[in-house]
């Protein structure tokens, strides 16, 4: 499937939405966050940010449509947010 707008639990987390190689949505307690695969620089990274509670509000009330913005700047800017290693 390569959209996806249902909760399924991966290692206590609920995947809130997701589009498979392009972001992942997930909750774990009060805390939102979103995950922006990236190939380059190699070895190729997740790039993390977790939302403030203006953002969290925002985008339980409007969803997706609330984060684009945030979503490119991941992509484009990627140094300035927190980097996990697929290695």
């Amino acid at each position: 499937m390569m959209y996806s707008k249902s909760i399924e639990t991966m290692n206590g987390k609920k995947i809130l939405e997701k589009k498979e190689w392009h972001y992942y949505i997930d909750e774990e307690g009060s805390h939102i966050t979103v995950s922006v695969p990236i190939g380059k620089p190699a070895p190729g990274f997740d790039v993390m940010y977790t939302l403030n509670e203006s953002e969290k509000e925002t985008y339980l009330q409007i969803g997706l449509k609330a984060l684009e913005e945030r979503i490119e700047d991941m992509k484009m800017n990627f140094s300035n947010y927190e980097m996990n290693s697929w290695r």
